[in-house]
């Protein structure tokens, strides 16, 4: 078994982007607009959400009572 077999040896020997790299801040900050967008057309508010604490959240799963 060999990871990432879909990639070439020189990309594997590659190192991983640095955490401040502006490209991961865009990506990320597109990624945030792409999902107020979906909410915006799909009409579910982002600011009139149910506001739930973690008991009532997990209550399904775990009863409580």
């Amino acid at each position: 078994f060999i990871p990432l077999k879909f990639l070439p040896d020189e990309a594997r020997s590659l190192p991983p982007p640095k955490l401040k790299d502006p490209r991961l801040v865009y990506i990320g900050f597109l990624g945030y607009c792409t999902g107020l967008m979906d909410s915006l057309m799909r009409m579910r508010s982002v600011m009139k959400a149910e506001k739930k604490t973690y008991v009532e959240i997990l209550e399904p799963f775990h009863p409580v009572h």
